[in-house]
């Protein structure tokens, strides 16, 4: 059976569309002649949920050696004047595809440009290679050109249909002494749960122990075409407490409890939560994983303190120096923070330039200096800032 490989890449397809519809690309600059695979690979899909993807493809009018595509022919030019008869074969059950035309047929000098939409609601899992078959016309190239129709063909994309690894315990948090649960299935049926405490599909707080602990379910299956399986896993913590735990009230809901508002328990009681690390429970701003803005009078992440700007940090947001480099006036600007005075050393560590300033801003005049690097030390009351400045005239 001949092989005609045409180009092809996703496209995602608007929801309940009756027709393929999309822009296919034109990816033949990076393909032989005749055209070939861009992407065959499809998204992938998850079973019993609504699906759509595109595959677009590409036709040439170039000639080609026939050998590209069936080795038989090698020697003969030839070039595809037509393609149709579409029938689609190793889609998942509840998954069709169809092309945006019934036939193409490249004309001219340009690409021609098709597409095909592949979807529905697939009800079976795995790996499958969804085959579009088709027939091609071709035609012999030179001074005598010989047609040759109905060439079957066909190409493959590849569509992986996961399961649903969904299950649903009746809590996340237990008492030690609390009876075995049972562990219900609401996806895909099949899998295996494991973890501590699980046996089958019941999980044992006695026997999990005290803590934090994980329960993984996971499926694999292979349905209907498929030519390999397709797995998932869904992983739930659950906490089991000891008998007589401190809980500490949330008000503000930011998951830091408050540890003047306590209770004891068994399990985690609505509101409440397993940590006293809160400095404020009527706002859910200010709790350890907030950042502190420095020097407004709030401790928003409860370090204890408010944080206060340090003098690098004032440097960073209000210090404007320019231009760098200079050809001779540089102007020093801090905004709000006063300049006391301002030292310009050389790379030998010599002085030269000295200024008494006390204002937020100033020109310093560096015209005498020889081209080169300098050091800029401004003195504020706070501290020094140091600044590199090139001398360039």
């Amino acid at each position: 059976m001949k092989k005609l490989l045409l180009s092809a890449s996703a496209f995602t397809l608007m929801s309940g569309m009756a027709q393929a519809q999309c822009t296919p690309v034109d990816c033949s600059a990076s393909l032989p002649a005749y055209g070939g695979v861009c992407d065959t690979l499809l998204i992938d899909a998850e079973v019993n949920q609504p699906y759509s993807d595109f595959e677009s493809f590409v036709l040439t009018p170039n000639c080609f050696d026939a050998g590209l595509i069936d080795p038989g022919s090698a020697g003969l030019e030839i070039r595809i004047t037509n393609i149709d008869g579409f029938t689609y074969s190793g889609f998942p059950a509840g998954v069709t595809g169809q092309t945006n035309q019934a036939s193409y047929a490249p004309s001219g000098m340009n690409n021609t440009l098709g597409c095909l939409g592949v979807s529905g609601t697939p009800t079976e899992i795995g790996v499958f290679n969804c085959t579009m078959d088709f027939l091609a016309d071709v035609i012999t190239c030179g001074f005598i050109q010989l047609p040759q129709p109905d060439n079957a063909a066909n190409y493959v994309l590849w569509l992986t249909v996961r399961p649903n690894a969904a299950f649903t315990v009746p809590s996340t948090d237990f008492c030690v002494s609390d009876a075995a649960v049972n562990l219900t299935v609401t996806g895909t049926a099949g899998g295996t749960f494991s973890g501590p405490g699980v046996t089958g599909n019941s999980f044992n707080p006695a026997t999990a122990g005290v803590g934090a602990h994980e329960i993984m379910y996971v499926i694999s299956a292979q349905q209907g075409a498929a030519i390999a399986p397709a797995a998932d896993t869904m992983i739930m913590t659950v906490n089991v407490y000891s008998a007589g735990t401190t809980f500490y009230q949330d008000a503000d809901n930011d998951g830091f409890g408050d540890p003047n508002a306590s209770a004891l328990g068994c399990s985690l009681p609505d509101g409440y939560v397993s940590n006293n690390l809160d400095c404020d429970d009527a706002d859910p701003n200010i709790n350890p994983d907030e950042t502190d803005i420095p020097d407004n009078g709030i401790d928003e992440d409860c370090s204890g303190a408010d944080a206060t700007a340090s003098l690098e940090d004032i440097a960073a947001s209000l210090l404007e120096i320019y231009p760098n480099p200079t050809n001779g006036l540089l102007n020093i600007d801090l905004k709000t923070v006063l300049i006391n005075s301002i030292e310009v050393v050389d790379l030998n560590g010599r002085v030269v330039n000295n200024t008494v300033v006390n204002e937020n801003s100033y020109t310093a005049d560096l015209t005498s200096l020889l081209n080169g690097v300098y050091l800029v030390k401004i003195n504020t009351p706070s501290g020094m800032i140091q600044k590199r400045v090139l001398v360039q005239k």
